[in-house]
């Protein structure tokens, strides 16, 4: 009714009579954008949108009030693929999920809710309230303090990504203690997931545009001894990256203290669970690498060309696998033509 109304008021004013004129067919759009329910938009739509701040901005000014929270200090986060605002003097997050995104919703109030006073060694966010506007979901959660690594990473002296590797091994092993029988949200079927990853693996890399050596090397590399199809299943993240840590300055220097994002969880392997710093954070440093598995509890024994060829099997198998990046970050590993080399530069450790 609104939008006939301002639409009638518009050709009244000899706006809309304007056919050729880019000012008024960008006026009308932008005030139709503006007045879109969130449950009419669609992943292609969201994704046009997701810049559009002052549509954003009065969504989540709507649901404060409906929340009888103060809008005050609204800041909007830009990484990651949800709509997340920091208020209430940086106090809170409110984390969006677009109607196409739903189960991340779901997954991430189960984990919140099963994390509370699980984890000792960092920071979790902690759960405040939930609820619906407009046919979208959100979360209200207190937010954590700190930096996240991927904008210190090269401030950090390599005391400080020494430390950082064994304090994440310990932080990620705390995590995979915690139990998972209240967890009933999260898909669980590991051994439907990793054999579906298996079996599409070459078509997977053929179009993420994987060199032809490697691509080749593919079928001879992998074999399924080196998947555990039946593991005693951990809380995954899969995601443990740079994107989701955060860091404080404690007597001068940089430290681990908060894990963010828990939209992507589900239950497997925990090894799967420790690609992403090996892949994301240690640039083939084996010393990091050796520590922060270690860290998570291999004995020195086990850290050796079984776990080697298991972890690298995992990152091709992985659902965000990018093999051509990761290579990318390291000259030697640019010119590998096989996995076995590969595995010895990205994964130093047998």
């Amino acid at each position: 009714m609104i939008l006939l109304q301002t639409k009638i008021f518009l050709e009244l004013h000899g706006f809309m009579s304007m056919t050729h004129s880019a000012i008024a067919w960008n006026f009308w759009s932008g005030f139709k954008r503006l007045l879109m329910l969130l449950i009419e938009i669609n992943s292609q739509q969201f994704e046009l949108l997701k810049e559009e701040c002052s549509f954003w901005d009065q969504k989540v000014t709507e649901i404060l009030i409906k929340e009888k929270f103060p809008s005050t200090d609204m800041r909007r986060f830009h990484y990651g693929a949800n709509i997340v605002y920091s208020f209430g003097g940086n106090q809170f997050v409110i984390k969006l999920f677009p109607k196409h995104l739903n189960e991340q919703f779901t997954i991430e109030l189960e984990v919140l809710t099963i994390l509370e006073g699980k984890i000792k060694i960092v920071d979790t966010p902690r759960l405040v309230n939930y609820g619906s506007f407009e046919g979208w979901n959100y979360l209200i959660m207190t937010q954590l303090h700190g930096e996240l690594l991927i904008d210190i990473w090269d401030r950090l002296t390599n005391d400080e990504k020494e430390k950082l590797s064994k304090d994440l091994g310990k932080t990620i092993k705390e995590f995979h203690e915690v139990p998972i029988t209240r967890l009933k949200q999260l898909p669980s079927n590991w051994n439907g997931f990793i054999q579906k990853q298996f079996k599409n693996m070459k078509h997977y890399h053929l179009n993420m545009e994987l060199n032809a050596n490697l691509y080749s090397d593919l079928d001879y590399y992998v074999e399924e001894k080196y998947i555990n199809i039946n593991p005693e299943k951990k809380l995954l993240t899969g995601e443990y990256t740079p994107f989701n840590l955060l860091l404080n300055e404690r007597n001068g220097k940089w430290q681990l203290t908060g894990v963010i994002d828990f939209a992507d969880c589900f239950l497997g392997d925990g090894d799967y669970d420790l690609l992403g710093p090996i892949m994301f954070m240690f640039n083939s440093n084996q010393k990091h690498i050796k520590h922060f598995l270690e860290s998570y509890g291999f004995p020195k024994i086990q850290v050796n060309y079984v776990l080697q060829k298991k972890l690298m099997t995992y990152t091709i198998l992985h659902r965000f696998s990018n093999i051509n990046y990761f290579a990318s970050q390291n000259q030697q590993a640019k010119l590998a033509t096989n996995f076995n080399e590969l595995a010895r530069i990205l994964i130093p450790i047998s």
